[in-house]
């Protein structure tokens, strides 16, 4: 149906009909989705659908908790098209008993004009709030959630409501579809109290619905424009070349090369983040990888967005950033291994940090939160220094570790002791043994919560290494879910993900590091067997699009990781030196998604 073959109704309902719809409605509840024929209910089309909808997906029909969310994450385009058009018709709607609501394409209401007094009161009681899902599976047919599935204009009539608690109301709804990609991106609503209601109604919700509309094209226009112009000069570069903005990466031929379904979920927020205020070579994460490039801010400050340039060479590997003899030590100790081992770990801070730990003959500690790869990291330091595949014990759960320990270092094998920080813990005379036998060895650790004796021991014997959390390494997320999806075999290693599905993960803060990354990816590559994984085929919790951080919150979070690193993952010590108490630590941990 097209915008202007609105479904309407006549907008007021006499006492009776409002009776005898209610006694329809309940009566199909009560009976079940066959007590009545299709189309023999009595009410609009497209009502009795989404009332069949719902009883099918047990919609709660009475007043119920709905779920909440800050509005913090709104669509960029949008944000920028509807808050000029709702804030010029303030005034004209300030003395008048009717809401102004808009919502994401999700159903959650994102903003609400409510100036009349009474009608906010109306408006409140039902929970018509900002933050507050109107979904339609989470309250039933209302001029909201109907309208996005339906995705056309829709008038819902006091008991029309599938739920008891907006039967007061009235709502005349459209969607917001932007226009140059046919995208559903929310729907603009015009409610009012059954008394109240305007029989332009719904003329009125399309026509501010056609109006946001038209300011997408008119924004689009203009940031496009300005995006062109600033790659056509790029263009004229011999080398690759990309232009990327909220919402749209433009490559020349060559910098197609560095492109894929990932890259603007991937790039963006690390520009929008990190990126210098004048030109700068800085890495950025591409879809083949970290690489060295020239980034400079273009356009007029009030669009962020930026020229990248990615450079001829590769990144710089781990020995190439050790100084002086070091790196000349790594090359000989290199060459005479013969064939490079496999990368230790895919930060290259962590790999070089261990690399020279190994030149000078120091055992190493590798710490950090649960599932960063602290066992799979030690295992990769270990494998080509011993003689065989190193052994790993646990002292919290082998009594006799330490003779299998011993055994094993006396043969020259690698040994890796895990979780040490777990009770029964080893003593350090134990550790001290072990590495006076020459073999090669490696703790495991998370040091944050431990005691002063666990950090004591670890320190005295080892060099710690402290992993990141997957948070912290947002750009290396494409190519660890390659190498996942590598892993796995046919037909489930050709899955393939699409680009909405990128900027989710990009957006996930990843709790549970590595462990949880690995457990999503082969979860979503048996269930797609090759094929491509859609934002509808993630976990619930993935499917929300994270607000990126701003320029302060991006300056707390990193202090709260430098104080981490600092304090060896000591959150007592950390909270300390940031002068915060610990217990808000723990909750700008959560926040940042730090360890």
């Amino acid at each position: 149906m097209r915008r202007d073959q609105v479904r309407n109704p006549p907008t007021t309902l006499t006492s009776a009909e409002r009776e005898r719809i209610r006694a329809t409605r309940e009566s199909l509840l009560d009976g079940g989705l066959l007590s009545a024929a299709p189309g023999a209910v009595g009410v609009p089309q497209y009502i009795e659908k989404s009332w069949r909808r719902c009883i099918g997906e047990n919609v709660p029909a009475a007043a119920t908790d709905l779920a909440y969310r800050a509005p913090d994450d709104v669509h960029p385009t949008l944000r920028r098209a509807a808050g000029p058009v709702l804030e010029r018709l303030q005034d004209s709607f300030a003395d008048v008993p009717v809401a102004m609501v808009l919502s994401d394409a999700a159903g959650r209401i994102v903003l609400r004009y409510a100036p009349h007094r009474r009608q906010r009161d109306v408006m409140d009681r039902a929970s018509a709030a900002e933050g507050f899902d109107f979904s339609e599976h989470s309250i039933g047919t209302n001029g909201i959630g109907t309208v996005l599935v339906e995705r056309t204009p829709v008038l819902v009539r006091g008991p029309e409501h599938y739920n008891a608690l907006l039967e007061q109301l009235t709502c005349a709804g459209t969607p917001i579809i932007e226009p140059y990609t046919g995208v559903l991106v929310g729907s603009f609503s015009l409610a009012c109290t059954l008394r109240d209601v305007h029989p332009l109604m719904t003329v009125m919700a399309g026509d501010i619905g056609r109006q946001i509309e038209a300011r997408m094209v008119d924004e689009a226009g203009d940031r496009h424009r300005g995006l062109v112009r600033a790659y056509l000069s790029l263009d004229r570069t011999s080398g690759p070349a990309l232009v990327v903005d909220e919402d749209t990466v433009l490559a020349n031929r060559l910098g197609l090369a560095h492109t894929g379904p990932e890259l603007h979920a991937l790039l963006w927020p690390y520009l929008n983040e990190h990126a210098p205020p004048r030109p700068e070579r800085m890495p950025v994460p591409l879809a083949d990888g970290l690489r060295d490039a020239l980034v400079e801010p273009i356009g007029d400050g009030a669009r962020r967005a930026f020229s990248v340039r990615p450079l001829p060479t590769a990144m710089r590997s781990p020995s190439a950033a050790l100084s002086g003899g070091a790196r000349s030590r790594a090359d000989a100790v290199r060459s005479a291994e013969g064939p490079a081992r496999e990368p230790v770990h895919f930060d290259p801070a962590v790999e070089r940090q261990i690399e020279i730990a190994a030149l000078h003959g120091e055992t190493i500690a590798v710490t950090g939160a649960g599932g960063t790869g602290k066992l799979s990291t030690a295992l990769r330091a270990l494998r080509g220094r011993g003689t065989g595949e190193p052994v790993v014990v646990e002292p919290a759960l082998q009594p006799a570790w330490f003779d299998a320990a011993r055994s094993a270092a006396s043969e020259g094998r690698g040994v890796v002791v895990r979780r040490v920080h777990t009770a029964p813990t080893p003593t350090t005379a134990q550790l001290q043994a072990l590495i006076e036998t020459g073999a090669p060895i490696a703790l495991t650790a998370e040091l944050d919560g431990a005691d002063d004796a666990v950090l004591g021991t670890v320190r005295r014997v080892a060099t710690t290494v402290r992993l990141p959390s997957l948070a912290q390494s947002r750009e290396h997320l494409p190519a660890l879910v390659r190498e996942m999806l590598a892993e796995l075999p046919e037909p489930e290693s050709g899955t393939r993900l699409a680009p909405a599905v990128w900027e989710r993960l990009a957006g996930w803060h990843w709790p549970g590091n590595l462990a949880e990354l690995r457990t999503t990816v082969v979860q979503l590559a048996r269930r797609a067997r090759a094929g491509t994984v859609e934002v509808d085929d993630l976990p619930e919790e993935l499917r929300t699009v994270r607000r990126a951080h701003g320029l302060m919150e991006s300056a707390e979070r990193d202090a709260v990781a430098e104080a981490l690193r600092a304090a060896d993952g000591n959150r007592s010590r950390a909270a300390q030196a940031l002068g915060i108490g610990r217990n808000t630590l723990y909750r700008k941990m959560r926040e940042f998604g730090l360890g």
